[in-house]
């Protein structure tokens, strides 16, 4: 859920993936890195401007959002391909 400053306050929408599928992710690999690591990589904070209480609840933390523009870079993906790497 979100609080009053908008920021994230750790209410998922769906399942966490790297909770989920751990042990599909290669270990010491930038995606287990990202996965192990995006909540101090991309702090709450940074996103609280992004989502006011007036904007509603994000649909998934904006930590993950950020986690996966950062593969979508490295992987030179479009946000179509990205979606379906992601799926």
């Amino acid at each position: 859920m979100v609080d009053v400053q908008g920021e994230w306050a750790g209410e998922l929408v769906g399942p966490d993936v790297w909770q989920t599928c751990r042990e599909l992710i290669p270990a010491g690999g930038v995606f287990a890195f990202l996965a192990e690591h995006r909540r101090a990589l991309f702090p709450a904070a940074m996103f609280a401007d992004m989502y006011p209480s007036a904007n509603g609840r994000p649909s998934m933390p904006p930590q993950v959002l950020a986690a996966a523009v950062v593969l979508q870079t490295l992987h030179g993906l479009s946000d179509a391909d990205t979606v379906q790497a992601l799926r």
